[in-house]
């Protein structure tokens, strides 16, 4: 036989072993199914419940944060709710400003979950001081004041200083002092939103690295009580950074119906509440599984 009829010959052979591993591959992934992706972490609304305590440890700042998967706009929503609104607690019904002082840590995050059946994959619960850490580090936040703001004198509680009318840049202390003060005539929905505006500010104002961010959480120690690893915190308050500073955000007080009026009032909530809490986090239920945020 000549070469060039051994060179086709040892060609047709190839071709046939390939063809005939074709065929045996596609007889045995016959009827195998093809597996989906299971979610992924991008996939699914990710929700923090951060709570701000005054100097009694009552929850005067309640904020739901979710980030919603990508694709949507915004990506990040906050649901601001009032310290008086009534949540479930075992048998009764409290404040949700009083979870905080519960022996279980998860209080909060089971009454919201119980109470408007939204997930709530971390709980993060800021005393007074460590609030006030959280804006030093980020040098502060401004307000801007319709009228003069009277708040203690730093180390002089027994004195006032006056703040504003205007733009004002307020340190930790001040920033903490103003997030739970009750200014006479304010209705709470207006305390609530002056709240939420201070805390979006702050938001924006974090650092842009992960070891920044991780550092300033753990400058804040036991102060700061959170239901997840500090790392898992790291890389959600980086997006809500992100996409607060580009306008990528919306911003909701719950409503509410006050029953009961005074220093610490309590309410319900209103009707349209449910239909609230359902278009600004439409993935975040909850599922049999639990709570916990994954990283």
């Amino acid at each position: 036989m000549s070469v060039a009829g051994r060179v086709i010959l040892v060609a047709f052979g190839a071709l046939a072993i390939v063809l005939g591993l074709g065929v045996v591959s596609l007889l045995t992934s016959e009827g195998v199914p093809t597996p989906n992706p299971s979610p992924t972490q991008e996939q699914v609304e990710q929700t923090l419940l951060l709570q701000v305590l005054d100097g009694d440890g009552y929850a005067r700042g309640n904020v739901v944060i979710g980030i919603e998967p990508p694709g949507t706009d915004p990506l990040t929503v906050l649901i601001a709710m009032p310290a008086s609104v009534l949540v479930p607690q075992g048998d009764d019904s409290v404040t949700l400003g009083v979870t905080p002082q519960s022996a279980d840590t998860l209080a909060a995050v089971t009454a919201i979950e119980q109470g408007f059946g939204l997930r709530i994959d971390a709980g993060l619960t800021l005393d007074r001081l460590a609030f006030a850490g959280l804006v030093d580090g980020v040098d502060g936040v401004w307000v801007e004041l319709d009228r003069p703001v009277l708040l203690p004198a730093i180390g002089e509680e027994d004195r006032l200083r006056v703040l504003g009318p205007g733009w004002v840049k307020l340190d930790g202390i001040a920033a903490a002092d103003y997030a739970v003060l009750r200014i006479p005539g304010e209705s709470e929905t207006d305390r609530v939103e002056r709240f939420l505006g201070l805390l979006e500010d702050a938001l924006e104002r974090l650092p842009r690295t992960d070891d920044q961010v991780r550092q300033l959480l753990t400058s804040l120690g036991s102060l700061a009580q959170s239901t997840v690893p500090t790392d898992d915190l790291v890389p959600f308050l980086k997006t809500v950074r992100a996409d607060i500073g580009s306008d990528r955000v919306r911003a909701e007080v719950l409503p509410v119906e006050l029953i009961r009026g005074g220093a610490r009032p309590a309410s319900i909530a209103a009707p349209d509440a449910d239909a609230l809490v359902q278009a600004l986090f439409p993935d975040a239920r909850v599922t049999p599984e639990g709570t916990g945020m994954t990283g």
